[in-house]
């Protein structure tokens, strides 16, 4: 060994130096010491001289020669080639250097890789870090944890799992290198496999061999090329919310201790992204639902009519929860069973005549019971429910059913239906509709208890006026026969069963400011003066007037008010013109000339149908709406005249009930005419 040679040699330097040492005291022993010096003084002399000299060879044999390296050490002179200009190559202090080098290298290796190692890791928790500062969504943290896993690992195939609490299995939320076919096949029960094990026991798992452990499933899992797999729980505190999978380098290296220790860092610091983001998304969700619960409430107060009440309610919890279809059912205590109101989506207008659901059957009391919404999961199995798909024209997944309840009494009931496309409903749908409809029900409570008011308060109305007509042998009936010939009209234009209601009920009230009209004016028998008819010319307002406070759909005031109004300008109160004429109120201008025209007067008797179509000809575009002119005039040729002329009756052919819902699928709006 060069090590023991150069201690040999400096071993044999001191040696020499010693022997010397010992002569030059023993012959100094034998003669008289020169200048009177006592012999031990002499001693100590020599010794001294003895260890200076011991100190001289060791430091030009160690000392000098460690600092030559230690400096070139520092200076860089030692490299791979051991350039070393300070020392003979073939001295023993070359050999040293050259060890002391490689040790240094190798232990600069070392350093760098665990710092490479170090920075990987904190550039992992940085990315997991900006990410919980950006506020992604969950499936955008999703991804980032993947990409970033597949990344820092040189990974060929990884997937996230997470845990549904429902279930109890572990499904993949998102993945790198597998198909979407297994991303939804896979569900793996919590304790069942490797991926299960890891999530009920919480401990990361690192093997080699993984196509030989008796856990791998290998039907569900790609083939794995480096028998190396990965898999660490990601864990929030002490509960297990999933784990991530990791195999197959891309460099066919196998996985080891530093990539598991790396891969349970970046899981555990995305059990914190995740749950940020979930909580992020909840909080968000409930502001969205609050805000959604604020303006449904706002838009609910704000209706007083039943019918676009109801329906308004029902759309609204459509969209919240993303569902297909829905109806609202009420109770009819006549039947005792409740009977559909509305409905909306792909379903079979028959439904609406047809299914029903009996106030004792199992359903109602569970709702009746409870006070909340119920989960319907198959409907196949559901004895009251069942019917019901004969009706949808597609595959129903689940049912809402959601019971409309005021003081502790159903008083009906909001199904809302998903088909087999979309996602289930979640405990959130639920509670969101439970407190829409608590709402709703309130709302709807007080809006029939309005409708029953004005149906009073227009009842009272219709007497007043009736009163008033029959006075008048001339005018008696008047109101019904417009009503009956403007919803006829309606009708044959296939306006929305709403439009034509509002017609009926305009029809009915276009008079009533005559009660404001002095009785002589409205009974005089001859021609009225120019001062008699402008005070005549008061009544649509007036009338509007007296139908203010009822909070009336717009468009039965428009008919009140503007049925004067003339197509070119000309009329009364607001001269109006075209189609700037609510549309109420040209289908009711058409229905009263026609009454006025068939009736008999002090002054003319009742036109003939020939002349009164060539009056509404002529007058076609002057005073009336042309298009709405000429459907009428057709309308009433088809029909039998003979029931037309009977005197002063030509309202007696009773119109078709209005209440019929089957012309609902090819309904238009009364804002426009049919065949404009």
């Amino acid at each position: 060994m060069k090590e023991t040679k150069i201690g040999m040699k400096v071993a044999y330097k001191i040696g020499i130096l010693f022997a010397v040492t010992a002569l030059l005291i023993i012959g100094l022993g034998q003669m008289v010491t020169p200048f009177g010096i006592p012999f031990t003084v002499c001693v100590l002399i020599i010794f001294a001289m003895f260890m200076v000299m011991v100190s001289y060879i060791i430091k030009n044999s160690f000392s000098l020669p460690i600092f030559d390296i230690i400096k070139a050490i520092e200076n860089n002179a030692v490299n791979k080639d051991l350039e070393i200009r300070a020392f003979d190559k073939n001295s023993e202090m070359f050999d040293i250097a050259a060890a002391i080098s490689n040790i240094i290298e190798r232990n600069n290796r070392a350093n760098q890789k665990i710092n490479q190692r170090k920075i990987i890791e904190m550039d992992t928790v940085h990315q997991i870090s900006k990410a919980m500062s950006a506020r992604l969504s969950l499936e955008e943290v999703l991804r980032m944890i993947i990409d970033l896993a597949t990344s820092v690992l040189d990974a060929k195939y990884a997937s996230l799992m997470l845990i549904e609490e429902e279930s109890n299995e572990l499904t993949i939320r998102v993945s790198n290198g597998l198909s979407p076919e297994i991303m939804k096949k896979v569900r793996i029960k919590v304790g069942s496999g490797i991926a299960g094990t890891v999530a009920y026991e919480g401990k990361p798992y690192l093997s080699t061999d993984i196509e030989n452990d008796p856990r791998f499933k290998k039907n569900s899992n790609p083939k794995f090329e480096t028998k190396s797999f990965i898999c660490v729980p990601v864990k929030l505190g002490d509960k297990v919310i999933g784990v991530l999978n990791i195999n197959d380098k891309k460099n066919h290296e196998i996985f080891n201790d530093e990539d598991l220790h790396l891969l349970t860092i970046l899981a555990n610091q995305a059990a914190i992204t995740i749950e940020n983001s979930r909580l992020y998304q909840q909080a968000e969700k409930k502001v969205e639902e609050l805000e959604m619960l604020f303006s449904a409430s706002k838009v609910m107060s704000s209706i007083l009519d039943v019918n676009i009440l109801l329906r308004q309610v029902l759309e609204t919890c459509i969209h919240i929860v993303f569902s297909k279809a829905g109806m609202i059912m009420l109770f009819n205590p006549d039947s005792m069973q409740f009977e559909i109101k509305t409905c909306h989506g792909p379903i079979d207008m028959r439904c609406a005549y047809e299914f029903r659901i009996d106030s004792d059957s199992e359903l109602c009391e569970r709702l009746a019971s409870e006070l909340n919404a119920v989960l319907i999961g198959n409907i196949d199995e559901n004895i009251d429910l069942a019917d019901l798909t004969n009706y949808l024209k597609f595959k129903v997944k689940e049912i809402i059913c959601v019971p409309l309840h005021t003081k502790q009494k159903v008083t009906g009931m909001m199904l809302v239906i998903s088909d087999s496309s979309q996602n289930n409903f979640v405990s959130s749908d639920l509670s969101i509709l439970s407190a829409l409809s608590t709402q709703a029900a309130v709302v709807i409570e007080n809006a029939k208890l309005y409708e029953s008011m004005k149906d009073q308060f227009l009842s009272t109305i219709r007497v007043a006026t009736n009163a008033l007509e029959f006075k008048d042998a001339y005018t008696s009936g008047h109101s019904e026969r417009v009503t009956e010939f403007a919803v006829l009209l309606s009708k044959e234009m296939n306006l929305a069963q709403e439009d034509i209601e509002n017609i009926r009920q305009a029809s009915i009230l276009h008079d009533i400011g005559k009660i404001g009209i002095s009785e002589t004016i409205l009974t005089k028998k001859g021609r009225l003066t120019d001062e008699e008819f402008a005070t005549i010319k008061l009544h649509p307002s007036i009338g509007d007037s007296i139908v203010e406070p009822m909070a009336l759909n717009p468009a039965v005031r428009a008919g009140i008010r503007n049925h004067h109004e003339r197509w070119d300008g000309r009329g009364y109160p607001d001269g109006l013109a075209g189609e700037k004429i609510p549309f109420s109120a040209r289908i009711i201008a058409l229905a009263d000339a026609f009454d006025a025209m068939t009736s008999n007067r002090p002054y003319r008797d009742a036109m003939a149908m020939e002349k009164v179509y060539s009056e509404f000809i002529k007058c076609a575009g002057g005073q009336f709406d042309p298009k709405l002119a000429e459907i009428f005039v057709n309308m009433l040729k088809r029909m039998d005249a003979k029931s037309l002329t009977s005197q002063n009756s030509p309202g007696s052919l009773t119109a078709e009930p209005i209440n019929n819902i089957e012309n609902i699928p090819q309904q238009q709006s009364a804002s426009t005419p049919a065949s404009k």
